[in-house]
C-alpha cells in the first residue's frame, strides 16, 4: 500500500510525500502502536486476532490499489469499522514516526504516564515516541471521510500538545480517505528544548523488550543475519498452539508466521535500548518486515 502523507515541518513548510507499507508491516503496527507491555504469549495473540479480526479490511487487491476494504453486506458492522479506522490511525502513525522523525521507540502515552506516576486525567495524545534524544508526542487519528480541513489540523494539533510529559516536539498525524485511496496529514508544529528523560526512555524500552525475551528459549530458534546485524528467528505459532487438529493448524494457521527479535534482546529487557542507538533501516518485502525498533515478522511460503 502506498500512502500519499502531506507533511508540514516545524518551519510550515508543506511538501507531499508518498510511503510504502506492506501488509505484514501494517500487521505488526497494528498489533504493537498505542499498546501496554503484556506477556510475550498475548502481544502475539493480539498481532494474531488483530489479523483474523479485520482481514476483510485487509484484502491483497484493495491494498495492492492503495486502499482498506470492507467486510461484505451480511457481516457489516459500522462500529467495527470505526474501530478499525483508529487503530489504522494509529498504526500509520506508528510507521510514519519511524519514516519522517526517525523514532526508534513508539509507546501508548498512557503508559509512560503510568511510569511517570502521573494522574491520568484530562486530555492527551495518543502516543509517545523517541528518536535521537529528543521525545514527541502523536496525535493519531483515522477517518473514512474523504477530506480533513485545516480547522481540524489546528485542533488535532492542539490536542498533540495536551500532554503532561516534557517533549521537544508534538506531531498530528490523520489518516483519512481510508476506503478509497488512502491519505494522511502528518504536521509537526514548534521544536522546544526540552531533554530526553533518559529514564523514562530507559524503563519504556526494558519493558518493552522484556515482552519478547522469553521467544528465544523456543526450541526452533535460530540466528540468523539481516544488513550485517544478528536476529533471533522464530516460528512462533508452532509453540504457541501446540494443537493437534489437522484442521485447524491448516485453516487457520498455516502460514508459518516468524518473528524476528534482535540479538541484543537480553541486554535491552536488562538495561533498556542506549539512548544513541540508530534505527534498523531495512529494505522490506511482502514476507519480511523488520521494524526500526528490530522487531519484525517473517512468512513462509504461504501467504496471508
Amino acid at each position: 500500500m502506498n500512502i500519499e502523507i502531506e507533511y508540514k515541518d516545524n518551519n510550515g513548510l508543506i511538501t507531499n510525500r508518498n510511503y510504502y507499507i506492506s501488509k505484514l508491516g501494517l500487521i505488526k503496527h497494528m498489533a504493537i502502536s498505542g499498546q501496554r507491555y503484556g506477556s510475550n504469549s498475548y502481544k502475539i495473540l493480539k498481532a494474531i486476532g488483530m489479523y483474523f479480526q479485520y482481514h476483510y479490511y485487509l484484502d491483497s487487491q484493495s491494498l495492492q490499489n492503495d486502499k482498506f476494504s470492507l467486510p461484505p453486506d451480511v457481516l457489516y458492522d459500522p462500529t467495527e469499522k470505526g474501530q478499525f479506522s483508529n487503530i489504522i490511525g494509529k498504526a500509520i502513525a506508528d510507521f510514519l514516526s519511524k519514516k519522517i522523525d526517525n523514532s526508534i521507540h513508539t509507546t501508548n502515552y498512557e503508559a509512560a504516564m503510568k511510569i511517570n506516576g502521573l494522574a491520568i486525567i484530562g486530555s492527551r495524545p495518543d502516543l509517545l515516541a523517541f528518536a535521537n534524544n529528543s521525545t514527541f508526542a502523536i496525535e493519531a487519528k483515522g477517518y473514512s471521510r474523504r477530506s480533513v480541513s485545516n480547522n481540524d489540523m489546528n485542533q488535532y494539533k492542539q490536542q498533540s500538545q495536551n500532554g503532561s510529559i516534557p517533549v521537544n516536539f508534538t506531531v498530528a498525524s490523520v489518516s483519512y480517505n481510508l476506503y478509497n485511496k488512502v491519505k494522511c496529514k502528518y504536521h509537526d508544529p514548534d521544536q522546544s528544548n526540552h531533554k530526553l528523560d533518559t529514564e523514562l526512555f530507559t524503563q519504556l524500552t526494558k519493558n518493552y523488550y522484556s515482552s519478547f525475551l522469553d521467544f528465544i528459549e523456543f526450541e526452533d530458534c535460530k540466528q540468523i543475519k539481516y544488513n550485517n546485524e544478528y536476529f533471533y528467528e522464530v516460528n512462533i505459532l508452532s509453540n504457541i498452539f501446540n494443537v493437534e487438529s489437522t484442521l485447524f493448524k491448516n485453516k487457520l494457521f498455516n502460514y508459518n508466521i516468524k518473528l524476528i527479535l534482535p540479538i541484543n534482546i537480553k541486554k535491552y529487557a536488562k538495561a533498556g535500548l542506549e539512548i544513541d542507538i540508530k534505527p534498523f533501516i531495512f529494505e522490506n518485502t511482502e514476507t519480511l518486515y523488520i521494524d526500526t525498533d528490530r522487531i519484525g515478522l517473517k512468512l513462509g511460503e504461504n501467504r496471508i
